[in-house]
């Protein structure tokens, strides 16, 4: 059912405000934990010979390519049907499916349960970008958008060490049920929670300058930008094309090399399995200082996302340079890179992501912009986790670390080609988003 966004008042409410984050923060919390479960339990699985390897890694492979085709549909959808539904039925289904893996006993069944939890978990992230550009103020909505990227710092930490304590005193099933529970608890404190910010907000007096706007839209004819905008074909055909492969490069330096620092780290310096799992564990925490970075960019480029993004782009290539010509000098400084291109390519996501969709909100397509973004960075994280095992067995590290030195080039210099059109100074406005796609 479509949503009336007319109905959808902006929280003036400090309090509100940040109950509103607080509980989209948790619910995407929580969705780390029913998703990177997996990885965690993977060991003991391969090991109780449940999943071989290449199975494992075929489940793995299955989930990303299911999320990331998910966030593109229910991008789309998330325009269109109310998102405290539409969230609370992504957690909802997520539960099921952990609840399910803890009790499937072949592989087809774990590749197609855990196929469908990539898809549940792709309907949280739109909506919640959406309620941030239709509930909260612009100033306001800068700040969250940013401090909601902590919840990937946070949830893989929490994914991890949870697992850990289940598999120290149970089995792997364990894992999968504990997550289903979390989930199950998110999902009621959504449900609750959002339906108190609803009562609240849409039932109080609409702010002065909510006022004044509507006394405005009432004497004036309502511009096409207000009914729907450019189709979203058009948006993509008038310049968001542009940036589609800096988006998707993003995808397989944050993810897809993140996914492989233990092998490299491992196989590089000898070190042990622990240690190496240890040093890739860290990196998350690192990486959150990229998105705070992404922010005071973002004002220093006067908005220009794309602009701020080059900036990410250069320093990641310069890292990657260091580290194919003397990375494999010291562990120390392989970690010291690594953790600088990680947290480069988290500013890039926020950015892209988190604040470029937002330009969009007068046309009724921050969602759908959100959601196409994303599919293509996971579409990059998909196929890097596999291209780089490949990669790696046939030509060695050295060449596929000057592969990744390769596509950040490229994806350095669509940026700093296409960074004059989006406009500095804009303001978020459909009219923004027009400038900066035509």
């Amino acid at each position: 059912m479509p949503v009336n966004k007319n109905t959808e008042r902006k929280i003036t409410d400090k309090r509100q405000a940040f109950f509103l984050f607080a509980i989209c923060w948790m619910a995407y919390f929580t969705c780390y934990i029913g998703r990177l479960n997996f990885s965690s339990a993977m060991a003991a699985m391969i090991e109780e010979a449940v999943l071989t390897k290449t199975q494992a890694g075929t489940i793995s492979m299955v989930y990303f390519f299911v999320y990331g085709s998910g966030q593109l549909l229910n991008g789309f959808l998330g325009d269109r049907i109310h998102p405290g539904r539409m969230i609370f039925g992504g957690l909802f289904l997520s539960m099921l499916c952990n609840l399910l893996m803890g009790v499937a006993g072949s592989f087809g069944a774990m590749a197609v349960v855990w196929g469908v939890n990539g898809y549940a978990q792709s309907m949280v992230w739109p909506p919640i970008i959406r309620i941030f550009a239709r509930r909260l103020e612009e100033a306001v909505r800068l700040r969250y958008c940013v401090d909601i990227v902590s919840t990937q710092a946070a949830g893989t930490l929490a994914a991890y060490v949870l697992s850990a304590a289940v598999l120290a005193v149970s089995g792997w099933r364990t894992v999968f049920w504990g997550a289903g529970l979390c989930l199950l608890a998110a999902a009621v404190v959504w449900a609750v929670g959002y339906a108190r910010i609803e009562r609240l907000a849409d039932s109080a007096p609409p702010a002065r300058t909510q006022v004044r706007e509507k006394a405005a839209d009432e004497k004036a004819p309502a511009p096409s930008v207000e009914k729907g905008g450019r189709s979203f074909v058009s948006l993509i055909g008038g310049g968001l094309w542009l940036i589609i492969l800096p988006v998707v490069v993003h995808g397989i330096l944050k993810d897809g090399v993140t996914s492989w620092v233990p092998t490299y780290i491992l196989e590089t310096f000898q070190t042990s399995a622990s240690l190496s799992v240890l040093v890739t564990t860290a990196l998350p925490i690192v990486n959150l200082s990229g998105a705070y970075l992404a922010r005071a960019l973002y004002r220093k480029c006067a908005g220009n996302e794309v602009r701020a993004s080059a900036v990410f782009f250069g320093v990641s290539v310069a890292a990657l340079s260091a580290l194919w010509t003397a990375g494999s000098l010291s562990l120390i400084l392989t970690v010291a890179l690594l953790s600088v291109i990680t947290a480069s390519m988290m500013g890039v996501n926020t950015l892209f992501v988190n604040l470029l969709p937002l330009r969009y909100e007068k046309e009724g397509k921050v969602s759908s912009v959100s959601g196409f973004l994303n599919a293509c960075a996971y579409l990059g994280t998909a196929v890097s986790t596999f291209s780089i095992g490949v990669m790696v067995e046939k030509l060695g590290w050295g060449a596929t670390v000057a592969g990744w030195l390769g596509v950040t080039a490229a994806g350095l210099v669509v940026c700093l080609a296409v960074r004059g059109r989006y406009k500095t100074g804009d303001t978020h406005s459909s009219d923004s988003g027009s400038k900066a796609s035509s």
